[in-house]
Parts: C-alpha cells; sequence; structure tokens
C-alpha cells in the first residue's frame, strides 16, 4: 500500500521492567513446580481434553500473579461501568474522596485505538472485560500462592507425550492445535522468564517447544505446517527451518486450514488476539466469535473520515481479501448491521468507488510489546 503524506498519531510505547524481578521468580518456579517419580501422572485424558486442562490452568496461574495494590482493588470493587459503553471509573481517585468528573472517566481500550487522534468511541464489545496481562503484572513474592497449580501444570504438560492423535477429527485436531499453540508460548514465558521489552519476548518465542505425542514440537512448526497458517508476513520473527516440516506426521496437520485461525493464535504481543479455550464441539462457532470480537476492539474510525485497520489482520489479508481496497469491504461486510463501527465505516466510504476504498484506509503499526489479555 503507499505510503499516506500524513499519518495518525498513534500511542507512545511504554516499556517498564522494574516490578518485576525474573531472576528470583524462576527460581522459585524450578524449585516448586519440577515433577519427580512420586508424584501421579496426569491421567488418561482425550487430547482436547487435556488441552483445555493445561489452557485454563495456565490462565489461572497467570491471573495470580497479577499484583493487587490498594487502588487496584478498590478499581475492582468500587469502578463504575455505565450501561451506555463501556467507560470505566478510575478508583484510585475514590481514595481521595473525589467524586469523578466526567474527564476523569476513561476508556478501557487493550489495543489503545481512542488513543489515536480524532478516534470516534464505541463500546468495543467483550474486549472491555478483559484482564491485561504485562511483564509488570508479574510478582514473584506471591508465588507461594500458586505453587500447587504450578505442580499440577507440570504433570499435566508431562501427560502430552502420551496423546495419541491418529483418530481424531478435523474439528478435534483444529482446537486441539489452538490451544497447544498458546500452551506453547504461555509455558516458554514461566520456563524463561516475563520479556521486559520486544527483543526478549522475540527470543523466548523462538524457544517454545513440547513434547507431543513423542514429537518435539515447536510453536513456528504448530503455527505453519499442522495449522496451516500461511507464512507471508515476518511479523513472528522466526526462522523456517526445514525440518521443522519433515518431523511433523502427515496425519497431525489440518485437512485444510480456517482462515479465523489469525483471530485465535496468541503470540503474547500487544497487538495479538485475547486467549481463550477452543473446545472440539464449538471449535469453528468460537472461531467466528473470537473473529467478531476481535475486529470490534482493534479498528479505529476516526472523526476525520479515516479508517484505521491492525497490522495483524493487514499482513494476513490475503486469508480474507485479494487487496487493501478488498480488505475493507470485507470487514464491513463481516460486522453486523447494527454495530456503531459498521455504521462509521460505511460513512467513511461514502462517495467511494471500489477503486479508491483504501485511500481511506491506514494500517496501525505492529506492537511487539509483551501482553496477554485474559477471561476472568
Amino acid at each position: 500500500m503507499p505510503q499516506k503524506a500524513s499519518s495518525p498519531k498513534l500511542p507512545t510505547k511504554h516499556l517498564s521492567n522494574k516490578d518485576a524481578n525474573v531472576e528470583n521468580f524462576l527460581t522459585v518456579f524450578k524449585e516448586h513446580s519440577t515433577v519427580n517419580s512420586s508424584d501421579k501422572n496426569g491421567g488418561e485424558y482425550q487430547p482436547n481434553k487435556l488441552s483445555e486442562k493445561i489452557l485454563k490452568c495456565l490462565i489461572c496461574i497467570f491471573l495470580r500473579f497479577i499484583r493487587t495494590t490498594r487502588a487496584l482493588d478498590l478499581k475492582k470493587s468500587g469502578n463504575l461501568l455505565l450501561r451506555s459503553g463501556n467507560f470505566q471509573i478510575d478508583g484510585s481517585l475514590m481514595l481521595k474522596g473525589k467524586i469523578p468528573t466526567q474527564r476523569e472517566i476513561r476508556h478501557h481500550d487493550p489495543y489503545e485505538i481512542f488513543e489515536i487522534e480524532d478516534s470516534l468511541l464505541r463500546d468495543i464489545g467483550p474486549y472491555k472485560n478483559l484482564v491485561k496481562f504485562t511483564s509488570c503484572s508479574l510478582d514473584h513474592k506471591d508465588i507461594s500462592s500458586s505453587l500447587a497449580l504450578l505442580k499440577k501444570l507440570r504433570i499435566l504438560i508431562s501427560s502430552l507425550h502420551k496423546v495419541d492423535l491418529t483418530f481424531l477429527t478435523h474439528q478435534e485436531k483444529l482446537a486441539f492445535w489452538i490451544n497447544v499453540y498458546n500452551i506453547c508460548i504461555m509455558h516458554s514465558f514461566l520456563e524463561l522468564g516475563m520479556p521486559s521489552n520486544p527483543e526478549m519476548a522475540e527470543g523466548l518465542k523462538n524457544k517454545a517447544a513440547l513434547n507431543i505425542g513423542g514429537l518435539k514440537l515447536n510453536a513456528l512448526a504448530i503455527k505453519h505446517h499442522i495449522l496451516k497458517q500461511s507464512s507471508n508476513s515476518n511479523e513472528d520473527g522466526w526462522k523456517v527451518h526445514k525440518d521443522d516440516k519433515e518431523m511433523v506426521p502427515k496425519d497431525y496437520g489440518l485437512e485444510q486450514s480456517n482462515p479465523n485461525i489469525v483471530f485465535a493464535l496468541c503470540s503474547g504481543c500487544k497487538s495479538s488476539p485475547a486467549v481463550r479455550i477452543y473446545t472440539a464441539d464449538g471449535v469453528v462457532g468460537e472461531l467466528e466469535k473470537s473473529k467478531m470480537d476481535y475486529l470490534q476492539a482493534s479498528i479505529a474510525v476516526t472523526t476525520t473520515k479515516r479508517i484505521l485497520i491492525p497490522h495483524l489482520l493487514h499482513s494476513n489479508m490475503h486469508d480474507f481479501a485479494r487487496d487493501s481496497d478488498s480488505l475493507v469491504d470485507w470487514i464491513v461486510n463481516q460486522l453486523p448491521t447494527s454495530w456503531p463501527l459498521r455504521k462509521s465505516m460505511l460513512e467513511c466510504l461514502k462517495g467511494r468507488t471500489a477503486a479508491k476504498i483504501s485511500h481511506t484506509m491506514d494500517v496501525i503499526p505492529n506492537n511487539s510489546e509483551f501482553q496477554y489479555l485474559l477471561p476472568m
């Protein structure tokens, strides 16, 4: 897409690791989460149920690691959620005995689309209720409250090498491998430490691997050779190895890829979709919902009639459209007619011919800063 003369003002990145003592955390983690011969095995789980249990355990561990201060506790118990949208009142103001004014109401916005200049405010759907986990969320002092979960996690993950994937249906494989990809990334962050900067995050993702059915598979092999996600972009920052494809058994891979997978794979960067658990029976519908929720929360429309789409969607657009023009058209057609996002996008496109649709569009740069969006 040609460069624009003017570009949207995007939020400045803020990186901090002052509150995370990674070395101390890793020491405690490895001492208290090792599986030994006296531990019971993970049981004979059906592969899908096992992947769901592991991912649920990881989500619980991440949520427990989030710091709780007096201000955050007050915000959790005293925040006011306006029925008309997803605006929250900062509970820290209540500590001072103040009644917040309209200017002090802030918008819960995990992708910071409302920080873009002239961005229109709207309801962003389920994403407004997610919990944000960053490198500053880790508190190694509170690890004692998660020791039982860490032990359970190791036992469950050790059971992955026993699973038999030979007789899984297409939908069972789809749900299993999406869950396992996200497990790979999340587990590597626990094993090697929470990244405090984008470079560290990329290094950790390169080492994400698990023993599955007797084979050691990394997240890259799962994404490109099993889930068959197109590798037409370099957003992963991973190098493709020739041996990866050869080591993946043919009956492990999907018969055909589902383009909505892009809205389910969470690499731990700020631009990633939310972490969710996918089930064999409902995976197709769950992927469709993940797509709709991500579109609602990540696309910005401005008062100057500009449409800004996330880099994640643009870099994978050939799964949905031919070019940037047809991508915008595809997004509009996905959205329900009642959604404010669809109405505002149509307003931007008024009077535009099909060949000039992309002239109203900009791409929000990819943000590799570490972040997870987790369900409560």
